[in-house]
């Protein structure tokens, strides 16, 4: 493992010398765009952080003196400094500006026999200087990220922060208030309901009086950017790991408050691992797909393996820099990203670059601390059957006999609520955004969710949602946004423990031109990681779908029923549906609303074709039917499938793969409505087995 991280970062140095390093005034180096704002900051110290790693691994001293100019860069450029970055601005003093240097306190450390007087002088200049206005920064705290008050992952890397300037000055005449702040902003990090009644002393004083708000919910999920933020946690995580790692390093005693609840949020966010430590996102992501948190889940399998003890985390470590490495190779130029970001590299070298640094940090990160104290060989294990679920986001997981079905109605705003159904063995067949519900696209289309109930056993859950799309950004003057169409949503996770059902009514509410509609999609990622080739397969159909082709395609496959590289199976329920396959042009899973920044290309499948640039009146339906997904199905599944429509309410009959039979009905009505002597209540479902 450490061999093969030192040649990924080899590799990615060489490319940044050819494309990315620049030169500053006074001989100094910055790399990316070098400018005064948050990413480029962060990014620049986590590239000189791998050159620091690499140089001190090998004993070289070319990538020290990098690394050296690099960081002389950042120091010189912050608000204490006597030179500006090349934007013509100074950077620091905000909520974010620590982070760079919280990422990269390993590589500090590593060359600390390297800085001048004047480097320790300007570095110490620096870090008082922030946590002065640390010391004025409001600490806040929410359970919900919609108030924008949710903040673990800040305020934990700047209490961290503050108690590494404590303990490394100690003479300094303001260590005290450093601490006090420290651990008011720790505490607030990964806290807890329970929190606000806990008699627990953090130097002297009981939690429940540090406490502010939870911003983990009961099952320690998180509403973080507005939805089910599953990679937010390991971000949060893995600057506890950090801070661990320094003070280990350095023989400092931790503040107790570090580790508050670190290990119960480890036991959580460990369930949402693939077996190739891929994160599994069942609450959706909005940005540059398996980049920016997948990264630093790194760190905190090193953690969980260093300080917690988990004979899993090596093995899922070990998976996640494998992950880094095939598409470094893929790409044949050093780089981490340049093939699959290429649109993101053209738009916005901002962004892109930003986005390269992050494998390169942390995988300096483990090189340095491999190299310090050494790490356990990975074990040959699997993750466990899971079963879990949350009621803040309308959430539900079960991964069961290599089967993992999700559902989550509080997922993100841009896409609706998201549904999984992907064999556990298979990562790159799971896409999150807007999977298994109708995708709308416009100017900006935005959701609210008015409605979400939900029951979970030990082999099935069943869950209810109704939400209303508007347009967010309507572009007439004096226009307001305003409310264009309303979706119901039923889904069912059989006992079975492979086949999820999805029953749906999209209809629109005002009348409007909608740029995109594809009714009641089913996501399946077709790029590198699968090797660009998909394989389905139906009745008198059989296509090998490659990605990126030249152009978009619908094709109506004439088919009921289509199994992808005969692991998962897509069956269309109403009778007079057959499923489409659609591939666009380019990738299409693409930053929140931001349509040019792509970074995955996506097959979809459908039981109807793309709509584009439909007007649409009030009343008019895109989406009332069904569909079936099930992993490894048997090859008579769906046989028998049936689907009907009554009024509001929704039914499905289904045999499943343990070969029982199954309805499901749903009411997307108002009022109550009878079925099997049930009176089923106004948004409501029931599952149950036909003896």
């Amino acid at each position: 493992m450490l061999n093969e991280a030192v040649r990924s970062l080899r590799d990615f140095l060489n490319f940044v010398r050819r494309e990315q390093l620049h030169e500053a005034e006074n001989g100094l180096l910055y790399y990316g765009s070098g400018e005064a704002a948050h990413w480029p900051v962060q990014s620049n110290l986590n590239v000189a952080a791998a050159f620091a790693a690499a140089g001190v691994a090998d004993d070289n001293m070319e990538d020290i003196e990098v690394a050296l100019k690099l960081f002389r860069y950042a120091f010189r450029t912050h608000v204490t400094g006597d030179m500006v970055c090349s934007c013509g601005s100074q950077w620091g003093r905000h909520w974010i500006s620590v982070l760079g240097l919280e990422r990269a306190t390993h590589a500090i450390n590593a060359l600390m026999p390297y800085f001048t007087e004047d480097d320790l002088a300007r570095y110490r200049a620096l870090r008082i200087s922030e946590a002065d206005f640390l010391l004025d920064y409001e600490v806040v705290a929410s359970m919900s990220g919609a108030e924008h008050k949710n903040k673990p992952e800040s305020n934990a890397w700047n209490g961290g922060f503050l108690w590494r300037c404590a303990l490394d000055y100690p003479d300094h005449e303001k260590v005290a208030l450093w601490k006090n702040k420290g651990n008011k902003l720790l505490l607030n990090g990964i806290s807890y309901i329970t929190d606000a009644q806990s008699d627990e002393l953090y130097d002297g004083v009981p939690l429940k009086d540090w406490h502010i708000a939870p911003n983990f919910t009961e099952n320690y999920s998180l509403d973080h950017h507005g939805y089910m933020n599953i990679g937010y946690s390991f971000v949060t995580l893995s600057n506890i790991a950090m801070l661990h790692f320094n003070f280990k390093e350095k023989q400092q005693q931790a503040p107790a408050a570090l580790y508050l609840h670190a290990g119960d949020l480890w036991n959580t966010i460990k369930k949402f691992v693939f077996d190739d430590g891929r994160m599994l996102r069942i609450g959706g992501y909005n940005r540059s797909r398996y980049t920016y948190c997948q990264c630093y889940m790194l760190p905190v399998f090193l953690f969980a393996a260093d300080h917690l003890g988990d004979s899993d985390a090596m093995r899922l470590g070990k998976n996640c820099m494998e992950l880094i490495r095939r598409e470094q190779l893929y790409n044949e130029d050093g780089s981490f990203y340049s093939k699959r970001l290429d649109e993101i590299r053209k738009h916005s070298y901002y962004y892109y670059v930003r986005l390269e640094s992050d494998p390169a940090v942390v995988l300096s990160q483990y090189v340095y601390w491999n190299k310090l104290f050494g790490f356990p060989g990975a074990n040959c294990g699997k993750q466990p059957d899971i079963v879990w679920s949350d009621d803040f986001h309308g959430a539900h997981l079960i991964k069961k006999d290599g089967a993992i079905r999700s559902f989550v109605a509080s997922a993100h705003r841009f896409s609706g609520p998201i549904a999984l159904c992907v064999p556990a063995d298979c990562s790159d067949m799971a896409e999150w955004q807007g999977n298994l519900s109708s995708r709308i696209v416009m100017n900006r289309a935005g959701s609210t969710l008015l409605h979400s109930a939900g029951t979970q056993e030990e082999d099935r859950f069943t869950h209810n949602c109704k939400f209303v799309w508007y347009n967010d950004l309507p572009l007439g003057e004096g226009e307001q946004k305003y409310p264009i169409a309303e979706t119901c949503s039923a889904v069912a996770a059989l006992p079975d423990r492979k086949t999820l059902v999805v029953i749906e009514r999209c209809r629109a509410i005002k009348e409007e031109v909608f740029e995109e509609i594809i009714p009641l999609q089913f996501s399946m990622p077709n790029d590198l990681f699968n090797g660009g080739v998909r394989r389905y397969t139906g009745e008198n159909f059989d296509i090998v779908s490659k990605m990126l082709p030249d152009t978009e395609s619908d094709t109506d496959t004439r088919c009921r029923k289509l199994a992808i590289d005969g692991r998962v199976t897509v069956c269309a329920l109403a009778e007079n549906d057959t499923l489409h396959l659609i591939k666009p042009a380019s990738r299409s899973a693409h930053v929140i609303d931001k349509k040019t920044l792509k970074s995955l290309y996506i097959d979809y499948i459908s039981p109807a074709g793309v709509m584009k640039y439909r007007f649409a009146r009030p009343g008019e339906v895109f989406s009332d039917t069904a569909v079936a997904v099930a992993v490894d199905a048997p090859e008579n599944f769906c046989s028998d499938a049936k689907f009907s429509s009554d009024g509001d309410l929704r039914t499905v009959e289904i045999t499943g793969a343990d070969s029982k039979r199954y309805v499901f009905a749903a009411n997307f009505g108002d009022a109550p409505v009878k079925f099997l002597n049930v009176e089923l209540a106004p948004q409501s479902s029931i599952l149950t087995e036909v003896k």
